[in-house]
């Protein structure tokens, strides 16, 4: 074995023969790449102002050819041949370029292209490299080719601004109930499209439903491509039996106690609309529009008081904020410790004897609460979410000592108190302190609600008291 000596090759300066573009794209990084590679959106935009572009073949893979000609304002023709070298999607694009004015001087480059994802915009940037200085200085002195990118660059900002439809709306609801909303089926169904037959928050999920309208069938595809959790979600949306592929982005803001919801629907001319008006941008707009103010009825409806099947009057969701001088593992135990839970459960004046938690989802909480009169009630809850320590979602009933659930009219209380409802529990951590938010579910309305309120409001205040001993 002989040792083998390792050169070192510097990267090579290429700034002094390179012509660099970049512009941030105020459209999905998805819908930019389809922009680029989609040869029926390409002639849209491709050249500077007053070129027109005829593309010959267009094959967007390693070793695929790309053939065009473009003709410029006076009618002078500039056929451009390239060929593919690197795709990367959507990230990343490489050709080799050749071509010129007829008769002219020749233009040879590598060109490479990336796509970076900023948010709901996209960061893209074209970098030319010459053979030599003098080749590039060519370029831009017979062909005007810097400002001739700029002008492209406009040109394709133009088409997917055109190509799009925004619509913001501002909800008096938590970036958690509108996530929930536009995610989960069953609500999805409620005020988007009751057709939905499943739907994951889960990048790759894909869901194919009909719908039928005015006489016609519109297949619809979906394909989730970007998720962040109750921040934003990202699918492409198709129609079966039409070629286009359009971006679907919802994207949530939250402001204090209200949500701001945007919706970029971007790719719509890939539908052809002039033969499939019912494809329009214009229908996609009142759509939107349309689905704003649904979910705007859907959520009120969820939060403010509504009834039942039944006639049954039930209130909002109970919501109660408290901010404790402790850190949230402390408080997080407070909850999910029998021990400590039974030092503050129960209302003012109450006492809590007894509390079993299996904690784990599918696991129980079983506690008594025992009145200055001794008069003991229990209550058992099953866990449906544990997430330590942000999160707790569990069930809520009245039970026996042996854990069998039983009606409210068990403790003489009024029998339209129902036999389940939901408590959300979120910790916050806050500079060292805590700031826990309730949210219980489904509770009656009326003075069963304030009740309800005085008893977890006082429940509150002991375990206040009980994180400072």
């Amino acid at each position: 074995m002989h040792a083998i000596k390792e050169r070192n090759n510097p990267v090579p300066i290429t700034s002094d023969r390179e012509i660099v573009t970049s512009r941030l794209v105020n459209a999905p990084r998805e819908a930019v790449w389809e922009a680029f590679t989609d040869p029926q959106q390409v002639v849209l935009w491709w050249g500077p102002r007053g070129f027109t572009t005829t593309i010959h073949e267009m094959d967007v893979r390693v070793g695929g050819a790309w053939k065009h000609t473009m003709r410029g304002p006076d009618g002078t023709d500039y056929p451009n041949q390239s060929v593919f070298k690197e795709v990367v999607k959507p990230e990343r694009i490489v050709y080799g370029h050749g071509g010129g004015k007829e008769g002219g001087p020749g233009a040879s480059f590598e060109a490479t292209w990336t796509f970076a994802a900023k948010g709901n915009k996209t960061l893209l940037t074209g970098r030319m490299v010459f053979a030599t200085a003098a080749a590039r200085e060519l370029v831009v002195r017979e062909y005007g080719a810097i400002a001739g990118g700029k002008q492209t660059m406009d040109r394709l900002e133009e088409q997917l601004n055109h190509n799009q439809v925004v619509v913001e709306r501002t909800y008096n609801a938590s970036a958690k109930d509108v996530w929930a909303a536009i995610t989960e089926p069953g609500q999805m169904k409620q005020w988007y499209m009751k057709e939905i037959p499943a739907f994951k928050p889960e990048v790759g999920f894909k869901t194919e439903f009909n719908i039928h309208h005015e006489g016609q069938d519109f297949p619809h595809i979906w394909q989730v491509t970007e998720v962040i959790p109750e921040k934003k979600i990202t699918y492409d949306w198709r129609f079966g039996g039409n070629a286009g592929i359009s971006f679907v982005t919802f994207e949530l803001f939250f402001h204090g106690e209200r949500t701001r919801l945007k919706i970029t629907h971007t790719g719509l001319d890939t539908f052809d609309p002039q033969n499939n008006p019912h494809l329009a941008r214009k229908n996609f707009q009142q759509g939107w529009l349309s689905l704003g103010d649904s979910l705007e009825k859907f959520l009120a409806k969820s939060a403010g008081d509504s009834q039942t099947a039944d006639g049954k009057s039930v209130a909002r969701a109970l919501v109660i904020t408290r901010t404790f001088d402790a850190p949230r593992e402390l408080v997080w135990k407070a909850w999910t410790d029998p021990e400590r839970m039974k030092l503050w459960w129960g209302p003012e004046c109450f006492t809590s004897p007894a509390c079993k938690i299996d904690l784990r989802v599918g696991g129980r909480v079983h506690a008594c609460m025992r009145s200055p009169q001794g008069q003991e009630y229990w209550n058992i809850g099953v866990y449906l979410e544990i997430v330590e320590p942000l999160r707790l979602v569990y069930t809520d009933h009245f039970a026996d000592e042996k854990g069998n659930i039983v009606p409210a009219s068990h403790y003489g209380l009024p029998g339209d108190w129902p036999p389940e409802t939901f408590v959300t529990v979120t910790f916050e951590d806050i500079d060292g302190k805590t700031r826990m938010t309730l949210r219980h579910a489904g509770i009656p309305a009326g003075v069963m609600s304030e009740m309800t309120g005085a008893g977890w409001n006082g429940s509150l205040d002991k375990l206040a008291a009980s994180l400072k001993a």
